[in-house]
């Protein structure tokens, strides 16, 4: 406090006598006025510290706060991420431990001596020994078998040396109650982290089941390679893109060598489908967008080919399949029919010279009644010639009586060439030749050759054609001979039973039918009233040379089923009955009215591959 003087009059800090106060830095003064009368009331401000030490101080404290809560966050951060760090490893531990002792592989560890280090769940399920009676033993171990030890001590020598085989080894592993398995082991070095090996692990597997499957797939190769290769047919299989001939048995290499042409041969048309041999990757693949697994259930029907630089002919079935490595495939296989072709040509030259011969012998049965034909138009031709003979030279005949005469002789003459023409174009010897035919006309030519011996035998014949019928794709002589034999039997059945006059006639039907199992077919039936025949003879029917007649070669019905056959047809025989009693017989035939039609399917089967 001070007065009007600027004296000081009382204060906190009263400088000592002879001292001068320190000026202060900060200074505020208030007036006591108007009761001071003057006084101030002054307060003074000092700084306890000044200069660079008090700066430096202070910011070394600042410092070391942050530096302190720095450290802080850094530890804090350090040990969650060291948390982090051993849950990870732990997790990863439980991982490799429950991977281990959930695999099937039995794994081994062994430092550089030999000794066993560690052994996983599966190796001691394996073994049925435990770790604790593995880890730590040295060689030879318990698992051995006691005849394999020496064998089993090589190969660890060979283990520990690093000179196992990459593909594994194979041995022989005993468990703890005696039994034995096989096993493959495989072998690699334990490096620690500074690159250096403390040791080998091995692997291994249980390999008694995998090996019995093995060697029963060997043997079932075994056994189906040597039934292919001792397969009398040529079978292939060639790569449908590339044109690679896959397999080949022991007959196909002796025929055609063992390169893909033979193959070629066999296939014909089929041979330049889809093989991409000289395209390469641009070319347009035949199959493209194909499905494959349809193309492997789909067959194909058979096809005879001839291979001329063999002389062979081979029946060739074909079928695509899926490869063992996927790819789509063709296989062949190829028979040799050389043989049944010869036999066949030779039964055929044989079915005509019967058919011949048969003809022959069915004119020779005839020939009487063929004579007494012929002696009726001849009788008349001369008589007919001597009357205009006498007239003539009695100068008794007009012209027109002259020229009347003139024609009957010719018409008789017409009439002797006809039968005459009709004979020989029945027992000519002619290549079988099917042609559109039909059945009405087939029906009056055999009529009218069976009616020279039937009116011989006094046996009567009926006929009925239906209207409209189709035409046959049929050789009309064949067709006319199975009629004619049939009419031929009947009326000889009739005469041979010395029936009355009226059982004494046969009925010729020809009509349309429709049957499930052959579809549409024409229907030739001959119906007797004769004897019948026994239960044991129609049993035996077309066997050849049997037959019921005393002079019979029993070839005709043989030959007339033959005939039926060849062209796609059935006959039949069978006892017509009134309640108990036979009281006649029908024989029957069918011919198919789709003739035509397969005759075209069938055209490749007529006409057969042949390859020089």
């Amino acid at each position: 406090m001070l007065d009007a003087q600027q004296q000081l009059l009382v204060g906190t800090v009263m400088p000592m006598p002879g001292q001068h106060a320190r000026r202060a830095s900060i200074v505020h003064e208030i007036p006591l006025a108007p009761a001071g009368n003057g006084l101030l009331l002054r307060g003074q401000g000092y700084r306890t510290s000044i200069g660079l030490i008090s700066n430096t101080l202070f910011w070394m404290v600042v410092s070391l706060s942050g530096l302190t809560v720095w450290m802080l966050v850094g530890s804090w951060r350090h040990m969650r991420r060291r948390s982090q760090m051993q849950s990870a490893l732990v997790q990863e531990t439980n991982f490799r431990r429950a991977m281990e002792n959930s695999m099937l592989t039995g794994m081994r560890a062994m430092d550089l001596e030999g000794r066993i280090t560690y052994v996983n769940p599966a190796f001691c399920a394996m073994t049925g020994f435990t770790d604790a009676d593995l880890i730590g033993r040295l060689p030879p171990f318990p698992y051995w078998p006691p005849d394999r030890i020496d064998e089993n001590t090589r190969l660890l020598k060979q283990e520990l040396q690093g000179r196992s085989p990459a593909g594994g080894i194979e041995v022989k592993v005993m468990r703890r109650d005696g039994s034995q398995f096989d096993s493959r082991m495989y072998v690699s070095p334990l490096i620690d982290p500074k690159g250096q090996q403390t040791g080998w692990m091995t692997s291994m597997t249980n390999i008694t089941e995998a090996k019995r499957v093995r060697d029963q797939l060997s043997a079932s190769h075994e056994r189906f390679t040597t039934v292919l290769e001792g397969l009398d047919a040529a079978v292939s299989v060639l790569s449908v893109q590339q044109g690679e001939l896959l397999f080949a048995n022991r007959s196909y290499r002796l025929w055609f060598g063992a390169d893909a042409r033979g193959h070629a041969m066999l296939a014909g048309a089929e041979a330049s489908l889809p093989y991409l041999p000289e395209g390469g990757e641009d070319a347009v693949d035949g199959f493209g967008g194909l499905p494959a697994q349809e193309l492997t259930e789909a067959g194909s029907d058979p096809r005879e080919v001839y291979v001329e630089s063999l002389r062979k002919w081979f029946d060739v079935r074909s079928r695509y399949l899926q490869w063992t490595d996927g790819r789509l495939a063709q296989m062949l296989i190829a028979t040799d029919i050389t043989a049944r072709r010869r036999a066949e040509t030779l039964a055929a030259q044989q079915a005509e010279k019967a058919q011949v011969t048969s003809r022959l012998v069915t004119m020779g049965e005839m020939a009487s009644s063929v004579a007494h034909e012929l002696n009726q138009p001849l009788t008349a031709i001369t008589n007919y010639c001597n009357g205009m003979v006498t007239r003539v030279k009695g100068e008794a005949i007009q012209k027109d009586d002259l020229i009347a005469a003139l024609e009957k002789t010719s018409k008789q003459a017409q009439r002797a060439g006809q039968i005459i023409h009709r004979i020989r174009a029945f027992v000519k010897r002619s290549e079988p030749q099917r042609q559109p035919s039909d059945a009405r006309q087939i029906v009056e030519d055999a009529v009218e050759l069976a009616s020279i011996d039937m009116r011989r035998r006094n046996v009567a014949i009926h006929t009925y054609v239906a209207q409209r019928l189709p035409q046959l794709m049929v050789d009309p002589i064949l067709i006319e001979q199975v009629v004619l034999n049939l009419l031929k039997n009947a009326s000889e059945a009739i005469d041979n039973a010395k029936l009355p006059p009226s059982r004494r006639h046969i009925e010729l039907r020809v009509v349309p039918r429709h049957t499930p199992e052959e579809g549409g077919v024409i229907e030739f039936s001959v119906t007797d009233m004769g004897p019948g025949l026994k239960e044991e003879v129609i049993g035996r029917l077309y066997e050849a040379f049997f037959s019921t007649k005393v002079e019979g070669l029993g070839i005709g019905l043989s030959l007339c089923r033959s005939i039926v056959e060849s062209h796609r047809g059935r006959i039949r025989a069978q006892n017509l009955y009134n309640g108990s009693t036979v009281v006649g017989c029908r024989f029957s035939f069918t011919l198919p009215v789709e003739t035509t039609a397969r005759s075209e399917a069938l055209a490749p089967a007529a006409n057969p591959t042949v390859i020089s």
